[in-house]
């Protein structure tokens, strides 16, 4: 397995090449927005909305990978 290639990503960050990726994307969320509410079902089936999850715990949603 290749590793992974962190120079040239970084070389992409420190030239704005993110921003301007995902500047095409204005109506998506970015890294620290506020999620829209949502329900979600837990692994056991179970129905919980997006709020309850907060109040009761953090939460970090992930979409996808950027790399």
């Amino acid at each position: 397995m290749a590793g992974y290639n962190y120079e040239r990503f970084d070389a992409y960050v420190e030239s704005g090449g993110d921003e301007r990726e995902f500047g095409a994307f204005p109506n998506m969320l970015h890294a620290g927005e506020r999620a829209p509410e949502g329900e979600l079902t837990l692994l056991n089936g179970e129905p919980v909305r997006l709020s309850e999850l907060w109040r009761q715990n953090g939460v970090v949603l992930e979409f996808g990978s950027f790399t």
